[in-house]
């Protein structure tokens, strides 16, 4: 079953929610980067996290989003746009006991840091952003980050389910904004609903799909659910690209590398480009 990204509005267009299930996504993601479990639900929070804070993103217009910890994971990278993501662990072998409720210990793998987000809409400037981690469990930072960097009060849930055959068994999350103008008793109902959420993947799994979940999370709000979206991992490197990010190194730096063939690696894919001694000593001759 393809992965799907929902959105509604409700309360009379003062609610927003966008809900999405990653299994597909997140697996792409283990299998790619060979990620041991803490890893695994790190990143695919994170990634099922770009995708919903970018659901509205068109074209080329794209959302990266850097959790910069000091945990043993190191360094997490998602980037998203038009329902494709993208992303990266630093260190992906990453073992850490189960926390006392028996779960993945993400915190423990982020650590203390920072979250920078960058949105690239074709315009002038990307503009970016930046919070303190307030948990390191992605989802809470995430709503962090909404309420205090984009003045938008928000709620964020996340979650990852890795089987111990590396399988998962269940992924996706749900993005919660109130516009202006949101009545205090429809912030009160949905506060209510996310309280009774003890896990997102159990939650997934009770309801089935994203549209389950939204008819249940805006029962009674006369929500007005849109069509779905397919949502898959792709990473859009090339050979081209490559080849394009080497030569705007400049002629100084290609000249310390002309003797010998280059090897570069997608970070986002593992795919390999060589660029023969032949092709470098070319561009610099241009």
């Amino acid at each position: 079953m393809e992965d799907k990204l929902i959105k509604a509005v409700a309360a009379d267009g003062k609610l927003r929610m966008t809900t999405a299930q990653t299994i597909n996504t997140v697996q792409h993601a283990r299998d790619t980067h060979d990620l041991l479990p803490v890893a695994t639900a790190a990143l695919g929070r994170l990634l099922t996290g770009a995708l919903l804070m970018s659901a509205d993103f068109k074209g080329e217009e794209r959302l990266t989003i850097r959790v910069a910890g000091d945990g043993p994971l190191g360094q997490l990278v998602a980037d998203a746009g038009f329902g494709k993501v993208r992303g990266y662990v630093e260190n992906p072998d990453v073992v850490l006991p189960s926390t006392d409720a028996s779960k993945i210990d993400v915190a423990g793998g982020v650590g203390s840091g920072n979250m920078y987000v960058t949105k690239d809409l074709r315009l002038k400037e990307p503009w970016q952003g930046s919070v303190p981690l307030v948990s390191g469990e992605i989802a809470q930072d995430l709503t962090y980050y909404m309420m205090h960097s984009e003045q938008i009060p928000s709620s964020v849930g996340l979650g990852v389910m890795v089987t111990p055959e590396a399988k998962i068994a269940q992924a996706g999350g749900f993005l919660i904004q109130a516009l202006p103008g949101c009545p205090d008793q429809v912030l009160d109902v949905m506060e209510s609903r996310v309280a009774e959420i003890n896990s997102v993947t159990e939650m997934f799994d009770y309801h089935g799909t994203p549209e389950g979940v939204l008819i249940w999370m805006l029962a009674g709000l006369d929500p007005h659910i849109f069509d779905p979206v397919s949502i898959e991992y792709h990473c859009d490197c090339s050979r081209e690209r490559m080849a394009r990010a080497l030569v705007s190194l400049g002629p100084d730096e290609l000249n310390k590398l002309k003797d010998e063939d280059i090897e570069t690696v997608c970070h986002f894919c593992n795919s390999r480009y060589t660029f023969p001694v032949d092709e470098v000593k070319a561009w610099l001759a241009k």
